[in-house]
């Protein structure tokens, strides 16, 4: 309860921001994360998670066609008990209508796991991560907040899954 009181203030905070300056192209979310590994299940089947998005840049030939298209560096944090990933990833954002759009990554995941027994231990690794989801700017609104759905996954397959995330743009 502790990191969504934490999570609301900045939130807030940067909603303030958000109103009084230009785009930056950063992007900050926070939302659940369900891991489709029945290990991870065990150590919880709903995960915490959040994110960062820099946008590097947007493509040219995007504006040719009329899509716009961008890419950037995006770093998420899931975490629930036992486990920890995260991955940093370079990503291709681009439109497919007005307000929606799609985003592929691919980079490098970070995890964690503890195990048990007599004498506790860390499992630290490095391992391959990549991303595919959906997302959705909610126009209309007053701040630029935006909605995504995305398959998180790795190299390390039991800390595979599906992300939901609601965030904001600066």
């Amino acid at each position: 309860m502790k990191q969504l009181s934490v999570l609301a203030l900045v939130f807030a905070s940067a909603a303030v921001f958000a109103q009084t300056a230009k785009p930056m192209g950063l992007s900050a979310r926070a939302g659940f994360f369900f891991p489709t590994a029945q290990r991870a299940k065990q150590a919880g089947k709903t995960w915490f998670g959040f994110g960062v998005d820099y946008k590097l840049g947007d493509l040219k030939f995007a504006s040719e066609t009329g899509q716009a298209a961008s890419y950037g560096i995006s770093v998420d944090f899931t975490s629930k008990n036992d486990f920890r990933q995260t991955p940093i990833v370079g990503y291709y954002r681009a439109s497919l209508q007005d307000n929606i759009y799609y985003v592929v990554g691919a980079g490098l995941n970070f995890t964690q796991e503890l195990s048990g027994g007599s004498t506790p231990s860390r499992d630290n690794k490095t391992g391959i991560a990549y991303q595919v989801g959906l997302g959705m700017d909610l126009k209309g609104q007053s701040l630029p907040l935006f909605i995504e759905a995305k398959y998180m996954g790795s190299s390390r397959s039991k800390l595979n899954g599906l992300g939901f995330f609601g965030g904001i743009r600066f």
